[in-house]
């Protein structure tokens, strides 16, 4: 097994630093084909083949986003783990069922139905946020880690810089046709969002590696210097027109080095004793928690989304497009009800638990979380 190294003084699996620095081989391989693309296919697969949100790709959708934020839902299904984080669990899950609420039901019944729709786009460029927000602490943190670097007023600065490039270049692609009916100074808003997501991309750049010479380690200057990488490429690809790498390089690394992560630390935890509920419930399958980790996510992930997509087929709901479950591809009725798209069912779990699975990150990770006893890295 590639994805991690068994100790052979303790039976513990690591985290391989070479290996989460080998998912950015992801950027060459972009590279390579948006070449071939523009030298024999004459731009074919980017203006006909691809489309701009990976996740309209089947395979991409049952295989990355959702998946690993209900995997590391699952981490959560501990009795240990549930009286250590109670109140943080309970405090952030009620305020983010709050705000959907309040967003996606209570906005419509009470505001007329543009102001209603204002509040949506904001409430939609904050989640874009908080998720460039989840994406770079991320990456960032496994970074600083492998440099033994401490974090600093210029690490914030520094991820402050990259969230707000990550969110333009995010609002670029998903936002680009309303952005181009915004005319600001002459220059629409799309290619006014471009030209300020270049600056923050060289604050981005310069900021970090200037962090990067505070450290002695090679691996840990490869692995933050790799993400200087990513989020310059995306940048490139944004420019080219190339909007489906914009999304897909950053989704590929940050979600292959969560399932990493989550496999391992799920296999410490439940090596000896099947502490998660989950596992304890599947310990008749002949899979251990490392392989049946992503296997098990990509399974629940499928099951929730199918499962509110039919529900909202039966209320009325026109979804085909706003969904990742695959029965879209075979059924989708050609109907609807006179309710707003965005109090489809699919979407408040989609919201839900997005905004859950940041906020857990947040703070599960961290050097004092019990998280972190069954996680250990090999650099």
């Amino acid at each position: 097994m590639n994805t991690a190294v068994l100790s052979t003084t303790e039976q513990t699996y690591r985290v391989k630093g070479s290996l989460l620095l080998s998912l950015y081989l992801i950027i060459p391989l972009c590279f390579v084909t948006a070449a071939l693309d523009t030298v024999f296919l004459d731009h074919r697969l980017r203006d006909i083949w691809l489309p701009s949100n990976p996740a309209n790709l089947l395979f991409w959708a049952i295989i990355f986003n959702f998946p690993h934020i209900v995997s590391s839902l699952v981490t959560l299904a501990d009795k240990e783990y549930l009286s250590f984080y109670r109140r943080r669990l309970i405090k952030g899950l009620s305020a983010i069922f709050a705000l959907v609420f309040a967003v996606n039901y209570l906005a419509p019944m009470v505001l007329s139905k543009s102001d209603a729709r204002i509040v949506y786009y904001a409430f939609f460029f904050f989640l874009a946020t908080y998720t460039m927000h989840h994406v770079f602490s991320q990456q960032f943190g496994i970074g600083m880690a492998f440099m033994k670097v401490a974090r600093s007023r210029r690490y914030e600065f520094f991820r402050g810089c990259a969230t707000v490039a990550g969110t333009l270049m995010y609002m670029s692609v998903f936002g680009k046709t309303i952005l181009r009916k915004v005319e600001i100074v002459g220059l629409s808003g799309n290619e006014l969002a471009v030209i300020i997501t270049g600056i923050f991309v060289v604050l981005t750049t310069v900021q970090g590696i200037l962090i990067c010479r505070q450290s002695n380690s090679k691996l840990g200057k490869k692995y933050m210097h790799s993400n200087l990488w990513m989020i310059a490429s995306a940048y490139l690809f944004l420019v080219l027109d190339y909007d489906f790498f914009v999304i897909a390089i950053p989704r590929f690394i940050h979600d292959i080095t969560a399932f990493i992560i989550y496999s391992v630390h799920d296999q410490n935890r439940n090596y000896d004793k099947k502490h998660n509920y989950v596992y304890r419930f599947l310990s008749f399958l002949p899979l251990t928690p490392l392989l049946l980790c992503p296997v098990l996510a990509i399974f629940l992930a499928a099951f929730m989304e199918c499962g509110t997509y039919l529900l909202d087929t039966v209320l009325g709901f026109y979804p085909k497009g706003n969904s990742n479950c695959m029965l879209q591809e075979y059924y989708a009725p050609d109907r609807s009800n006179s309710l707003p798209f965005n109090m489809q069912l699919g979407l408040q779990l989609i919201f839900v638990t997005s905004l859950f699975h940041y906020y857990v990150e947040g703070f599960v990770w961290h050097r004092d979380s019990i998280h972190r006893h069954s996680v250990k890295f090999e650099t």
